[in-house]
């Protein structure tokens, strides 16, 4: 005889954890299949834990979405065990996706990005409408459903590609450790996912809606990893991955603006012969900024102690309708390395020098690690189309 939760049958399960199991259930009063996701019972006793499982139901109900996990039903077994009942992710996780079209020599194409962005942006924007903020995005928080909403007027993302199919529905889940912003004060610890986690939530920091801006970003990038897409593309993602919360997008249609409009620029490798020919025949604006324009780069370190965040609000050069600035850490301490974002606007090439004398043209970001304490200058210089150069410089300071 198969198990039973409430009035739903056990058919299997579907993940387990420390925290709680996941099983796939059949609903016996209306017929259908639902997740039914149970609290570990060695957490039963612990009022935290409790409340964190609660609080995730709670969370979902408020940031109702076609792209939000459903909550159907609340229940407790004996032994005051308490239990969710959600909608169904019959098709895995974005993360398992992803993998299994990796093996088979699938990149990312700009209908993929597309229709991951649309529907991050959609879920996020509604956790955020909610005053929430997830704080755990990640691939393996992504779910994906054959089902459709229950409202089709709902304004659903309509799937495309190999990543998601015409049929297929992005859920964002997993709400267990959000913040809601209108009982807190924005502090936070460090919580999240190795490689999704903002630079804020690395340490004891403020956090608000930017941080999922962050966590959105971190994941296109993950997705996209060896795909060929415009660099307009990339500097979206290096804009939204901003060190500095204030350099990011606002919100979720702000990201998802810049992010459809880079992917409207098409990608050089897509050229035509002749068009590529004429394009190598001009002088290239990289080859101009290296013969024109010295870099000085002094050291890079940051230290950031508990308490909130402190950042530096860059200087930035402008001219023609194009800019450049520096976004990173004011403070470094020796030893801990920082990570520096060139924000670029309206220019095709850049460069940096690092310690030594190096240079580094057209990355997005640099990172390095402070060897001794002082004062420090980071400079990114770049030319305009008519030869204008623009230098920006970021000033900080060491400990040791």
């Amino acid at each position: 005889m198969r198990q039973r939760i409430g009035r739903y049958e056990v058919i299997d399960r579907l993940g387990a954890g420390s925290f709680a199991t996941v099983h796939r259930a059949h609903d016996l009063s209306l017929d259908e299949e639902v997740a039914v996701k149970v609290l570990a019972e060695n957490h039963t006793m612990n009022p935290e834990m409790l409340e964190r499982f609660i609080g995730e139901g709670r969370a979902l109900r408020r940031a109702r979405s076609p792209h939000v996990t459903a909550v159907h039903d609340i229940g407790e077994l004996p032994h005051s065990q308490p239990y969710l009942v959600l909608e169904l992710a019959d098709h895995g996780t974005v993360a398992d996706r992803v993998g299994t079209l990796r093996e088979q020599g699938w990149t990312a194409t700009p209908q993929d990005v597309l229709v991951v962005a649309r529907s991050l942006a959609a879920a996020l924007g509604a956790v955020h409408r909610a005053q929430l903020v997830h704080r755990d995005l990640s691939p393996w928080n992504l779910l994906l459903t054959s089902r459709p909403a229950s409202n089709a007027s709902s304004g659903a993302v309509q799937g495309g590609g190999e990543l998601i199919s015409a049929d297929e529905r992005l859920l964002l889940a997993d709400l267990g450790i959000c913040k809601d912003l209108a009982r807190s004060s924005g502090m936070t610890v460090a919580v999240g996912t190795s490689g999704f986690r903002p630079p804020e939530q690395q340490r004891h920091g403020r956090v608000d809606a930017r941080a999922d801006i962050w966590a959105m970003s971190a994941v296109l990038e993950w997705i996209t990893e060896g795909a060929a897409l415009p660099p307009a593309f990339h500097r979206a993602l290096a804009r939204g991955k901003a060190e500095n919360p204030q350099r990011r997008p606002d919100d979720t249609d702000a990201w998802l603006a810049s992010i459809e409009a880079a992917l409207a620029e098409p990608p050089a490798a897509t050229a035509e012969p002749a068009e590529a020919a004429a394009a190598a025949a001009r002088p290239r604006p990289r080859n101009r900024v290296l013969l024109t324009v010295g870099l000085a780069i002094a050291a890079l370190i940051a230290g950031i102690g508990f308490g909130e965040l402190l950042w530096h609000d860059p200087t930035i050069a402008a001219a023609d309708g194009a800019s450049i600035s520096i976004d990173g850490p004011e403070e470094l301490t020796v030893g801990e390395a920082a990570t520096f974002t060139a924000d670029v606007d309206g220019v095709d090439s850049w460069v940096w020098m690092l310690p030594g004398g190096r240079f580094i043209v057209d990355e997005s970001t640099v990172s390095m690690t402070a060897a001794s304490p002082g004062s420090a200058e980071v400079v990114l210089r770049s030319l305009t189309e008519d030869g204008t150069v623009l230098e920006t410089h970021h000033r900080l300071r060491v400990d040791g």
